[in-house]
């Protein structure tokens, strides 16, 4: 399902989720109540992660009971706390039930069963001294890898923090031993280094150094030494843990798999809450479209696609962990749009390209008319760069229209057409159907065959706009819908020289306005809101019509030519399309980015009596390694 594309959303995620900026400072409060209250982040400054990652704060506390002062509680209610997990057995429970921060959803998971419970080991500490303690305390920690009731106790804790909402708390009695085995392990699956999880589990000792003092100091001094031992915290017990864990599992991520059931899925949700990663693979040495895509996908980490059930979320720990986003950087952003723009603003001018042969009425007699059709096809790619994907364009369609030879020196004419376009890159597809109508003129000092002349023709269009993205990678495809309209006018100056081969050298100023509406896609939720466009492209336009002399094969006279052209675009070739997702910002840019565009090609007519065949091919070349064709196919009868 598709999440909400809201500022709000983010915002309220960035208050669950804390995404840690450049300053690694923790403010995590000390509390009055619960001395072992703590961000698993750090304790003074984030942790830093494999792979440059950095600890979230705020999105995991550690503590031990919950038994909050007044002034506590109002801290605690300020933290966005959601979710509790009591890992304690129900006498514990019993005895010290929690006071929970305001609307958090308690969760019970005993970890240790009745016979291992606190009151259980205080009942049998009578003869105990701290050697015998320091064993018992290692053989606690290395159940929590051997024992089946705990690793199922513990699976269920993890799961519950990966589904936790906002921020999650767990705890136990004295928030060390159970709760420092799950604190450990969160860290962990993070990334953190052994030695810097070690020194977090050992800050117990700091944390709650007043209260134990306190309390052997009530004590006998025959029971001190085993009480402080008890009630703190040593290096070997926690190491008896992960000892373990290689004896029965090989390693960590064996031991979370195998011996607590958790799915590769769990372990990427938890991984994604807790850390935010300073760069992805390869990303210093993207360019172009695919920097801005890997930019896009770092920059989602901030966002609720990020440490919850998402493709996204999977995708991007995947691609941590095998060190490629294996081309994602290219194909996230929507460079489609870019491309289809590009393409539409171009295709008002292949549309005059068309009809260029049939609108000037030199070969009408003065007051007689001809009603003709033109087919249009074309084809354009474009070679991909570091900077962006290679695009390519079809288009195929019809128009049909009637030119009317006023006098000598005039005619005039008018259309209407249908045009299908389909811009692909990246796998992604946009398709454009366009309706339009073209009205133009020409006039000629002397006469429309021979002379000086100048022209001018309109065209104005609906275009149907329909788009899908397919990110691959898990991610469901976008959908996008949206309509527009294109208007554009050409003005030439020419002179046409007839003779046994006849020259039409022209020259003019091509002027395309295009409008699209805001694309909002649907259907992913990597879907984006993608900018509408109101952009102008202003062109040069130079051509030469070359017929060459006629020969008639029976009743049937053939007409062959050539013509050479050349197109300068005078604004920006290349397109930029601009997509939101959670308020976070993406611009990618057309694969065509050419001022230049030659043009040639062959065309033969063949008339008999009112009726003219015609049909020709034109070769497309632009800088950057585009090239391409079009080709055409029309008829006309004249009255």
């Amino acid at each position: 399902m598709k999440l909400t594309k809201t500022y709000a959303a983010t915002i309220v995620y960035l208050l669950c989720c804390g995404a840690q900026a450049a300053d690694l400072t923790l403010n995590t409060p000390r509390l009055q109540g619960m001395d072992n209250f703590r961000d698993v982040a750090g304790t003074t400054t984030a942790y830093t992660t494999r792979n440059d990652g950095v600890m979230r704060e705020g999105v995991f506390y550690r503590s031990n009971a919950l038994t909050p002062t007044p002034a506590d509680l109002a801290i605690l209610n300020t933290l966005n706390i959601t979710t509790v997990v009591d890992l304690r057995t129900p006498a514990e429970i019993a005895t010290t039930p929690d006071t929970l921060p305001g609307g958090a959803k308690y969760i019970n998971v005993d970890l240790i069963g009745q016979s291992g419970s606190t009151s259980s080991i205080t009942s049998s500490l009578a003869g105990m001294n701290a050697a015998s303690v320091n064993t018992l305390m290692e053989d606690g920690e290395r159940n929590f890898v051997t024992n089946n009731y705990a690793r199922q106790g513990l699976s269920q804790v993890f799961r519950e923090l990966a589904e936790a909402d906002g921020a999650a708390l767990f705890h136990c009695t004295a928030g060390k031993d159970r709760t420092g085995w799950t604190a450990a392990i969160l860290q962990s699956i993070a990334g953190v280094d052994s030695a810097t999880i070690m020194q977090d589990y050992l800050a117990t000792n700091e944390y709650t150094a007043a209260r134990i003092n306190a309390t052997v100091a009530a004590l006998p001094a025959s029971m001190g030494e085993t009480y402080r031992t008890l009630m703190g915290v040593q290096a070997n017990w926690l190491q008896a843990g992960f000892d373990q864990t290689l004896i029965s599992y090989g390693s960590v991520d064996n031991y979370l798999k195998q011996g607590l059931g958790l799915d590769q899925a769990t372990l990427y949700v938890l991984r994604g809450k807790m850390v935010r990663y300073g760069q992805l693979p390869g990303q210093l040495s993207f360019s172009g479209n695919a920097a801005a895509g890997a930019a896009f996908l770092i920059a989602l980490q901030d966002s609720p696609l990020s440490g919850r059930y998402t493709a996204y979320n999977y995708f991007l720990q995947s691609a941590i962990d095998n060190g490629s986003l294996g081309g994602m950087e290219k194909r996230i952003g929507g460079q489609v749009h870019a491309d289809a723009q590009s393409y539409l603003l171009r295709a008002a001018s292949q549309i005059n390209d068309k009809i260029a042969p049939w609108t000037s009425g030199d070969q009408l007699a003065v007051g007689d008319a001809t009603v003709w059709m033109s087919g249009i096809d074309g084809y354009l790619g474009t070679n991909g760069s570091d900077a962006h994907s290679s695009s390519n364009e079809h288009s195929a369609g019809a128009i049909v229209g009637s030119t009317w030879r006023l006098h000598q020196q005039a005619s005039i004419n008018g259309g209407v057409g249908y045009s299908h376009g389909q811009v692909s890159s990246n796998g992604d597809e946009v398709k454009t159907n366009s309706t339009f109508i073209t009205l133009g003129g020409r006039y000629a000092l002397h006469n429309l065959q021979d002379g000086l002349y100048g022209s001018l023709q309109g065209n104005a269009g609906y275009i149907d706009y329909q788009s899908d993205r397919r990110p691959g990678e898990g991610f469901d495809t976008a959908t996008g819908d949206s309509s527009g309209q294109f208007y554009s006018a050409r003005a030439n100056i020419g002179w046409r020289v007839p003779g046994i081969v006849t020259f039409d050298p022209s020259l003019g100023v091509q002027v395309t306005h295009l409008h699209m509406d805001d694309i909002q896609e649907t259907g992913s939720e990597v879907a984006m809101d993608v900018d509408g466009s109101n952009e102008t492209q202003t062109s040069l336009v130079s051509n030469l019509d070359i017929s060459l002399k006629p020969f008639t094969p029976g009743n049937w006279t053939l007409t062959p030519g050539l013509n050479v052209g050349y197109e300068r675009l005078l604004s920006d070739a290349q397109s930029t399309s601009h997509g939101t997702l959670y308020g976070i910002g993406i611009d990618q840019v057309s694969a065509f980015n050419s001022d230049n565009l030659y043009k040639a090609g062959i065309n033969l007519s063949a008339a008999t009596g009112n009726v003219t065949l015609g049909a020709g091919v034109n070769v497309l070349a632009a800088d950057h390694s585009s090239t391409g064709f079009n080709g055409m196919i029309s008829a006309s009868v004249a009255f």
